[in-house]
This record gives structure tokens, C-alpha cells and sequence, in this order.
């Protein structure tokens, strides 16, 4: 049997990929989340988080006194969330009830629904129920409905004898385009959604009981505007605020707040207490050569037909005709040299692989398929740092193409600085170097230690030196049409 009829094209998406969230149960991350405290999860784009934040909300991790609150911000109104920022307070507290309040909201309403399924409701969480089924029209919102709540059309509030009666009859359609351009209705809208959070939150505190509560936050980094970004780090540092001040509460101890985030804009942030924060509270998803070959070859395990004998000691290797390629790689470590070292970089390429074999005597992958497919995973690659970057960092096509222009893998700082120019003439030295710097620490370009070239992905300790020679990433040669060397006149 060819290897194309039992080795399936596997997702690229966490949200899809439930082997990729089987894999993360065997590792550390898991344990030290709900064993040492930790409760913010950093890792670059398709490094694993949402496997880890699926895992969360699946069959594996459901107890019946556990609850998860899975919060998915791909679609989140950004811009709606301004509406409640805080104007008498310092621009890292503007945002800091807003956030409360939706986690607070997502937590009970839950919890509520969790609770009537065995039992009656206590007499405050009965109100609570009328409160939120009035206000967002049913009993569980979701982030957006919170977000985008009646309440600024409240005139006031008045808790906890407010009658769901008087309150849906109360009610008018305001558009947010009109709360955002009446500030007393901005001051009606906030001070009605914070009384309803210390409500709602005493609320919470009272039965949640032997109930543990885990609150998770995941893609964050979605459907941001670039003329906005300033504002929403300021939104972000407020949720990390917050999420450490939950943490914290010795009432809320049955409540976690897990926040999954990327690790390149949490270094972008700047607020009090971000480094303590990042050494006691958080975990950095980081892959090598063992942990991507393990990852892949529990794949090739669980397909593989049962007559079918591999070498179990090749792992990932093993479904190769050859054991050394170029260079006197095996054909996963050349795979490695063409990638970020992420599970997403792996499984693309494996997958590229499959589309171009050609069946062969041992029905197994051969070296052919391995080098045809590079310039399929090139162009695929090249395509995810613009999905990874365009928002934050749009400048990034604009970098590559001066490593286009430059045409070779090696090259030096007065060479990249001859090029940039070129392309931005009125560029002056720091805009040249924090350019190369960004490329540097994706990977996107490496430097030489000792004998090899190294990259970030592979050494998260490597520091740029302007003064050695820069090589591009194996992954991007194709896509980019550069050479190893120019060839000599």
C-alpha cells in the first residue's frame, strides 16, 4: 500500500487539529497551569495556544464541578469596546471595569446554567437570570452580546430590586454610533454596566462554591485595525491587569483567568510589573527538533495500517526511502531548517510533501518529493508572515523585498542598509536596524554561532550583532528567488 492511501493531509488549524490538542495533555504546559499558578500562555502564531485553550473546553478536561468559560475574540468589536473606557482614570486603569465586567458576566451567566441542570437557584442568582435574559435577551450572551448590551439605554439601574418587567419596558434602540457621539449617554452606559458588576460579581463570589470556574481568553490578537493599535495595547494591558488581580483574590480562588496571547505583542507592551509578571505567572510555548518529530510521528502512528512495519527509532524519518538528504540531513531535520519550529510548519510541509508524491516501489516518501515540494511550502510560508503580520506589522512585505533585492542568503549590515535605502531613501539608521531587528527576531533572518547558522525559533537567547553576517531563512529562498552565492563573472 503507497503511503499516499493511509497517510491523510492533516489539519493546519488548532481548532481543527484534536491530535495537536492530544499531544499538548502529555507535555508540562497543561500541569503548569493547574498546578503552579500560571495563567497566561505566550507563543507565536500557530506554535499550539489554541490547542491548549481547545483543550480546556474539551470532553477530556470536563469534570462535573468544572466549568469552562471559552472566550473567542476573532470576532470581537474592538471599537464598541472603547465606549467604555474610563476617562477619570490613568490610561492603564481606562479599561480595567470593562474588562471585569465582561469576565464576570461570561462567568456567571455559566455558572448559572451549570447550577439549574442539578439543582434550583438560590434566590439572587434567580434574579441575576432576569437581569441578564432582559438585558441580552437570553439567559448565556456571548462576548459580543456583553459588549453590545442594552444598558446604555437604561436611564438608571438600581440593583438587586430592579423588576425584569419594568426593565424590558424601559428599554429603546440606541445605536452605538449615537452613544459614541453623546458623551452623557457614554457616562449612562458605563455607570449602568459597573453597578451591574459589583452586583454580578458579589453575585458570582456567593455560590460558586465547589464549582472550579476556568475563564479562557484566546486569539486576541484578531480583527485589530492598524490606526488603532496604541489603543488597543492600552486595552490589553488592562485585561493582563485584570486577569493578575482575579488571580489573585483569595475570593475567587475557584475562578482561573487563563490568557492566551502572542508572545511578540506582549513584548510590545509596556506597564508595571510586566517582567514579574512574565516570570511567575506565565508559560512560553517553545518546540525542538524531539518535541516536533514526537508531535508528528504520533500521527504517522495512529494511521499507519497494522501489517506496516517502521522503524520505530527514525520516528518521523521512517516514512522516507532514504535516511540522508542534502547536506547529510535526514529528511526531518531538513524539513526543520525550512521552518519556524512550529507544528504548523511541519504538518504544511508533510502535507505539500503528500501532494506532490509519486508513488514509488517501497510506497514510502522519497528524497524527489521532499526537495519538489519546497517551493510549494516556500510560497505557503511567505503567505503566513503576512497573515501573521499584517495588521501589526504591515511594513513586513516591504522587508522582504529588500532581501529580494539583495538576490543571496548571505549577506552583511552595509549590504541590507544599501538596499533599504534603495527602497526608502530618507530612511536613517534606526529605522534601517529596527527593520533587520524585527526580521531577526522571527526567524526570518539568523547568525552564524560557532559553526552553524542559528535563529531565534531554534535559540530564543540568540542577540543580533550587527557586525557578523545575516542568512535568510531556508523556508523563504524559493518564495524570495535569492541564491546561496552569486555566482563568480
Amino acid at each position: 500500500m503507497d503511503i499516499k492511501e493511509w497517510l491523510p493531509e492533516f489539519s493546519v488549524s488548532s481548532e481543527e487539529d484534536k491530535d495537536l490538542m492530544r499531544y499538548f495533555v502529555k507535555t508540562k504546559q497543561i500541569s503548569e497551569i493547574l498546578n503552579q499558578n500560571k495563567w497566561m500562555v505566550l507563543g507565536r502564531k500557530g506554535t499550539g495556544k489554541t490547542a491548549i485553550f481547545e483543550y480546556f473546553n474539551s470532553k477530556q478536561f470536563a469534570a462535573s464541578n468544572r466549568l469552562t468559560v471559552p472566550l473567542n475574540f476573532k470576532d470581537y468589536p474592538w471599537p464598541i469596546h472603547r465606549l467604555y473606557k474610563e476617562s477619570m482614570e490613568g490610561e492603564l486603569n481606562a479599561y480595567y471595569k470593562s474588562w471585569n465586567y465582561i469576565i464576570v458576566t461570561q462567568a456567571l451567566s455559566n455558572l448559572i446554567s451549570l447550577i439549574e441542570k442539578t439543582s434550583s437557584l438560590p434566590e439572587d442568582l434567580k434574579n441575576c437570570k432576569k437581569i441578564i435574559n432582559s438585558i441580552y435577551g437570553k439567559p448565556n450572551p456571548t462576548i459580543i452580546d456583553t459588549i453590545k448590551s442594552k444598558i446604555g439605554s437604561l436611564v438608571s439601574l438600581s440593583l438587586p430590586e430592579l423588576n425584569a418587567g419594568e426593565l424590558s419596558a424601559s428599554l429603546g434602540e440606541i445605536s452605538f454610533e449615537e452613544i459614541s457621539e453623546d458623551q452623557k449617554l457614554k457616562n449612562r452606559l458605563k455607570t449602568n454596566a459597573f453597578t451591574l458588576l459589583d452586583y454580578f460579581q458579589k453575585c458570582l463570589m456567593d455560590n460558586v462554591g465547589v464549582y472550579e470556574i476556568y475563564v479562557t481568553l484566546d486569539q486576541l490578537d484578531e480583527n485589530w485595525l492598524e490606526s488603532e493599535i496604541d489603543e488597543y495595547s492600552k486595552i490589553l494591558i488592562n485585561l493582563i491587569n485584570v486577569c493578575k488581580s482575579l488571580n489573585s483574590k483569595r475570593e475567587m480562588q475557584h475562578i482561573r483567568i487563563i490568557l492566551f496571547l502572542r508572545t511578540d505583542i506582549f513584548e510590545t507592551l509596556k506597564f508595571n510589573d510586566k517582567n514579574k509578571i512574565f516570570q511567575s505567572s506565565s508559560i512560553e510555548i517553545h518546540w525542538d527538533n524531539e518535541s516536533l518529530d514526537q508531535m508528528f510521528y504520533e500521527r504517522i502512528i495512529k494511521n499507519k495500517p497494522d501489517d506496516l512495519v517502521l522503524d520505530s527509532s527514525l520516528r518521523s524519518n521512517s516514512i522516507f526511502e532514504v535516511q540522508y538528504v542534502r547536506h547529510g540531513a535526514t529528511p526531518f531535520k531538513h524539513i526543520l531548517r525550512r521552518s519556524f519550529y512550529r507544528p504548523r510548519d511541519i504538518i504544511v510541509y508533510f502535507n505539500k510533501i503528500r501532494n506532490v508524491h509519486i508513488e514509488s516501489k517501497k510506497g514510502l516518501f522519497t528524497s524527489s518529493d521532499l526537495y519538489s515540494a519546497e517551493n510549494d511550502f516556500s510560497i505557503s510560508i511567505y503567505n503566513e508572515l503576512m497573515d501573521e503580520w499584517s495588521n501589526q506589522k504591515p511594513e513586513i512585505e516591504s522587508y522582504l523585498n529588500v532581501l529580494q533585492n539583495i538576490g543571496v542568503q548571505k549577506f552583511n549590515y552595509k549590504k541590507y542598509d544599501e538596499y533599504y535605502l534603495k527602497k526608502f531613501p530618507k530612511a536613517d539608521k534606526s529605522e534601517i536596524q529596527e527593520s533587520l531587528s524585527f526580521l531577526f527576531q522571527n526567524s526570518i533572518v539568523g547568525q552564524k554561532t560557532k559553526a552553524n547558522w542559528e535563529f531565534v525559533c531554534v535559540n530564543p537567547y540568540l542577540q543580533i550583532d550587527f557586525s557578523k553576517q545575516f542568512y535568510v531563512n531556508n523556508g523563504l529562498k524559493s518564495r524570495l528567488t535569492i541564491v546561496e552565492q552569486r555566482q563568480a563573472r
